[in-house]
Order: structure tokens, then sequence, then C-alpha cells
């Protein structure tokens, strides 16, 4: 009995930490996917395609794994971690996890001027300005966005992300 019941426990603790661990690698997969729906300046499209992660996330990681060896056009792909948002540098993607959206008016500062995408994970952030904002919806990880939001850092999106985004606001 008491086996069976340590093994219950084992079942209930490992299946929610499995789809937790699923989150981050679809997320990494839509942002590898939102590169190739967005159209940067032509300034943009030599060197390296940089995706920025904010903080501490299991999606850089999950992004190093899935990024490895693809190209966004003829662009390689780097993933830089940046510790603070005051540390930013050119990135075409930044992606702010919950715990550093409550920074994203410091954020959008800090990235003024430039042409980036501000792809989030806590709702309301599309209100507080993130273009692209990803949720849970029936325990599949879907996203919005704001058309608004992208265009004001000079970028243009594809008709196709619009058609696959949750509407937004």
């Amino acid at each position: 009995m008491k086996k069976i019941l340590v093994f219950l426990a084992f079942l209930y603790l490992t299946f929610p930490v499995q789809a937790q661990t699923e989150i981050p690698k679809a997320q990494a997969m839509f942002i590898y996917n939102f590169s190739r729906l967005i159209e940067w300046p032509v300034s943009y499209r030599s060197g390296p395609f940089v995706i920025g992660i904010l903080g501490s996330s299991s999606v850089a990681d999950a992004l190093e794994v899935y990024a490895a060896g693809k190209k966004v056009g003829t662009q390689d792909i780097n993933i830089i971690r940046y510790k603070t948002y005051e540390e930013l540098n050119t990135c075409h993607i930044l992606f702010i996890p919950f715990s550093r959206t409550k920074q994203l008016a410091e954020i959008q500062q800090a990235v003024q001027g430039k042409n980036v995408l501000l792809i989030t994970e806590k709702n309301g952030a599309l209100n507080a300005g993130a273009g692209i904002n990803f949720v849970l919806m029936s325990n599949k990880i879907r996203f919005e966005m704001q058309p608004e939001n992208i265009t004001k850092y000079g970028l243009k999106y594809s008709s196709k992300l619009q058609e696959m985004a949750k509407s937004g606001s």
C-alpha cells in the first residue's frame, strides 16, 4: 500500500513538471517562427539575428536547443541572455518572462528607436506595450498580438501571423 501511495504521489508531481517543461519548448518554437513572419528594416538583415532573453528563463535554454543550426534568412541566430534591461543592446526579438513584465515601461524606454519585437507571457502585457504575448488556453500555448505595438517599432508582420494569433486586447 505504501508503495502505491508513493507511486501515485510521484505521478502527481511528475506530470505537472513535465507539462511545465514543454511550455518553454513550445515558446521557443513559436519565437523562432515569429522571426520568419516579421519583417525587419534592411539595416537589421545582416549580421547575426539576435534573440534576447531578459533575466533567467528556461525559454533561453529551449531556444538555444531549438535554434541550433537554424537561420533567419541568411542570418545565423544568436541567443543572448540579458541580466538587466540596462544591458539591452540591439536585438531583433526580446523575450520578457513573467517575472520581468513589471519592468515593461523601462524596457520600452531602453529599446526606443530600435526595431525590436517585444514578447511577453503575462495577461495584460499587450496593453502595457508588448507586441506578442503568450497565453495558456485549454492546456495549450497560444499567442495574442497587438499590431500597433509591433508596427510602432518599424516592423511589418505577415497576415499569417495575425490569422494564427488569438485576438489581442
